[in-house]
């Protein structure tokens, strides 16, 4: 974060410098009128950060996000982050003084750049949508950040919900392309505008991760910029290759952005935008040019919809890091009914993830709406269900079968019964029951969710769906009804990791070959589906394998037998915090003569040996995956 002081025009208008991080709507309560440059109630982005002449470890921050606009969820608002886990539920915000504010204060490091989103509930179907203006990447990542700088000794960060400044603000952010400028100036880039008196050393933009985009931003009140006729007008501006007008300047009259004197003009079309040089690909404007730098590469999307059951009465759609994973925004069209839909779009060259929608939001929500793809295989992003795909600068043709990797669809399997199965015993059931979520029910995952049922009381639950479509069932258990509340709080879902007592991973779905992750850090259950009736093999809760299964030695201080020789009683000593367990006593040739389950919580337990005949025997006892054998004699 820069921190620079405002600087004052001769007649007093503040005019804050621009910065590479936006802190929007740090408003000043002060309204100057009758400036040469025309400009009022005008607020700088960037001057909350209060500067010491020491620097401080820890600096309080306070974020604040105005909810007046909407309807307050009875869980309240949260703001989820990376300094506190991304977890939804944690951190709650307050209105204190009931103006519709929320705000919460945390002391956080200095020298450092925060990502996070304001949620409002307690799960992440409630976030917000942060707009791609305060963003981290206009195209990809689209959580808000906070940059405290080093000799930050506090910060405050305040905007309107879903919105990158104060509510009512208009917020842009400016960004021109210089990578194919010979030279960048030492003194760096800078705009001039109508929003700033035509300044050029005043506002500076920045290049953080070097590609030779620089950026700012500005949040203006849209009345605030008045022509000399009293007038509202649009932004007008120029970017200048160093800090003063006898540096390079852009001079774009005649272009299609530019008014008659060379200048930019933005039309204000919302109150976010974003300025861009080519629409479908959001790259940024080339310096000196209305367009980009470098042309966009037409890729044009295929996608054979002939397998699904149906298609939706919203269409079909492709959202992506291209344009901002909106599923709604980017439709493909079928104009000769042949089942393949199609589109073509100029993206930059790069790397992309995507997927396809069938209809016009995520998993199936909203009327006439019936899935997304979960994608499986080669064609998958690392550690994600999207899909990924290498941009060059030459044109690219894309087609594949919907939720495949497949160029041609294969035909589905047919619909056939399947039961799945899930061991309870080392977990305390929810009182709203034990359920299955997938892609394989309509609507999918949460809101289709199944009820199992533990007829024979074994601690085994167990439903059976008839199931059509795809070959490929992702699915995971959930203990606690799933369809209300929120996870971890009303249900909890499995997450396909395996902790020890330290909290570290000891396995996943993935590396225990039962599935795939889900790219949220967790896990998804998969399974093919042969079209004949199955029942799928029992697992435990969270695990690959059963509750119980002989995997490694289990340490010694758990478990403890005596006597050693042993008559008529053997005596087993269980440490108090041991699961369920199971014991099996064998002879020499593997034959199980003896077998116990242990309950949860028994300490002490005398097993009757007078059956057994005098020899040698296996001790094993079983617990959570992992074993441990001993040889006992029996006089």
């Amino acid at each position: 974060m820069f921190s620079l002081p405002l600087k004052k025009m001769a007649c007093d208008c503040i005019v804050g410098p621009l910065f590479r991080i936006l802190l929007a709507s740090c408003t000043f309560n002060t309204t100057y009128h009758n400036c040469t440059n025309r400009m009022k109630n005008f607020y700088a982005l960037t001057v909350c950060f209060l500067v010491a002449l020491s620097g401080m470890a820890q600096v309080p921050v306070t974020f604040k996000v105005d909810m007046n606009n909407e309807t307050v969820s009875a869980d309240g608002v949260h703001i989820a982050g990376g300094f506190q886990e991304w977890d939804p539920t944690a951190t709650m915000m307050s209105d204190e003084d009931m103006d519709g504010v929320y705000e919460l204060t945390v002391d956080l490091p200095a020298d450092s750049t925060y990502e996070f989103k304001f949620v409002n509930g307690m799960a992440w179907d409630f976030v917000e949508d942060v707009p791609p203006t305060c963003q981290v990447e206009v195209v990809g990542n689209d959580n808000r950040f906070l940059t405290i700088g080093s000799d930050a000794t506090e910060a405050m960060y305040h905007v309107c919900y879903g919105s990158c400044a104060a509510c009512g603000m208009t917020t842009i952010r400016l960004r021109v392309d210089m990578s194919v400028e010979s030279a960048v100036s030492p003194n760096g880039v800078h705009v001039a505008g109508n929003f700033q008196g035509w300044d050029p050393g005043a506002s500076p933009m920045a290049d953080a991760d070097g590609d030779g985009v620089w950026e700012s931003w500005v949040s203006f009140y849209p009345d605030s910029l008045l022509s000399t006729s009293g007038e509202v007008e649009s932004p007008i501006f120029k970017f200048i290759n160093g800090n003063s007008w006898s540096n390079p300047n852009e001079a774009l009259a005649g272009e299609a952005c530019a008014d008659d004197f060379g200048n930019r003009v933005l039309e204000l079309t919302g109150e976010n935008m974003v300025l861009v040089g080519d629409e479908s690909s959001m790259a940024a404007p080339c310096f000196n040019s209305c367009g980009t730098c470098l042309s966009p590469t037409q890729v044009t999307f295929r996608v054979d919809m002939t397998t699904q059951e149906t298609v939706s009465v919203n269409g079909v759609h492709i959202a992506g890091s291209f344009q901002g994973w909106t599923p709604s925004a980017n439709p493909l069209s079928d104009d000769d009914g042949d089942g393949i839909w199609e589109a073509t779009f100029g993206i930059a060259p790069g790397d992309i993830q995507f997927k396809f929608v069938n209809g016009n939001d995520w998993s199936g929500n909203g009327d006439g709406n019936v899935d997304n793809e979960l994608i499986v295989g080669d064609c998958a992003a690392e550690g994600s269900d999207n899909r990924a795909l290498t941009v060059g600068s030459e044109n690219i043709v894309y087609e594949v079968c919907y939720n495949s990797c497949e160029a041609g669809c294969v035909e589905n399997p047919d619909p056939a019964d399947v039961t799945f199965r899930v061991e309870m015993t080392d977990e305390e059931v929810s009182a709203t029951g034990v359920w299955v979520i997938g892609n394989f029910t309509n609507p999918n995952w949460q809101t289709g969710a199944l009820q199992m049922t533990d007829v024979d009381l074994d601690g085994v639950y167990e439903i059976t769906a008839t199931i059509s479509g795809s070959a490929t069932i992702l699915y995971k258990f959930t203990n606690g009804d799933p369809t209300t509340g929120d996870n971890g709080v009303d249900f909890d879902e499995e997450s396909g990791i395996l902790l020890d007592e330290e909290g570290n991973e000891i396995t996943n779905f993935e590396a225990d070959g039962c599935g795939l992750p889900n790219g949220f850090g967790a896990y998804n259950r998969i399974h093919e589906r042969s079209g004949e009736p199955e029942i799928l093999d029992v697992t435990c809760f969270n695990k690959c394998s059963t509750c119980v299964v002989s995997v490694d030695e289990i340490a010694a201080a758990q478990f403890g037998a005596y006597p050693n020789p042993f008559n008529a009683t053997l005596t087993l000593d269980i440490a108090p915090q041991v699961k369920n367990t199971q014991l099996y006593i064998s002879d020499l040739s593997g034959r199980v003569v003896l077998e116990q389950t242990i309950v949860a919580g028994t300490e002490r337990m005398v097993l009757n040996t007078e059956v057994l005949k005098a020899g040698s025997y296996m001790v094993q006892w079983l617990n959570q995956g992992v074993a441990q054998a001993r040889v006992f004699v029996k006089h």
